[in-house]
C-alpha cells in the first residue's frame, strides 16, 4: 500500500507539470483530499486544453493510486477526482479512463440516477 504522506511526491514524479503548494507536501490530516483536488484541477485543465496524452497519463496515475492506495486515498479519488472531472468527460476523454476508473465512474453515475 502506498503511504498517504508521500502521495503528492508520487504524483509529482509521474506528472512533472503539476506542482503542489508547500502545505500539501507535508503530511497532515485531511491533506490527501486537498492533494487529490489539486490533481483533479490539473487534469481538468489538461482536458479543457485537449492535452490528451497528459490526460491519459493523469488517468493512469490515478488508477495506480486507486489500486494501491489506502481507503482514504481511494475515497478521495472516488469523491474528489472522479466527481470533479465527471462533467468534463465526453466520449473521447472517458475512453482514456483505465478500467478501474471506468467502474468508479459507472458507480457514481448509477448513484446519481437513483
Amino acid at each position: 500500500m502506498l503511504p498517504d504522506s508521500k502521495i503528492s511526491q508520487l504524483i509529482g514524479l509521474q506528472i512533472p507539470g503539476l506542482t503542489f503548494p508547500a502545505e500539501q507536501q507535508q503530511p497532515a490530516k485531511g491533506s490527501i483530499s486537498k492533494v487529490i483536488h489539486t490533481f483533479a484541477d490539473y487534469t481538468g485543465r489538461m482536458i479543457r486544453n485537449e492535452q490528451l496524452h497528459e490526460v491519459k497519463r493523469c488517468f493512469n496515475v490515478a488508477a495506480v493510486l486507486y489500486h494501491n492506495g489506502s481507503s482514504a486515498l481511494r475515497n478521495a479519488i472516488e469523491s474528489a477526482f472522479m466527481y470533479t472531472l465527471s462533467p468534463l468527460l465526453c466520449g473521447k476523454h472517458k475512453e482514456l479512463l483505465p478500467l478501474s476508473l471506468k467502474n468508479v465512474r459507472i458507480q457514481h453515475l448509477q448513484t446519481i440516477a437513483l
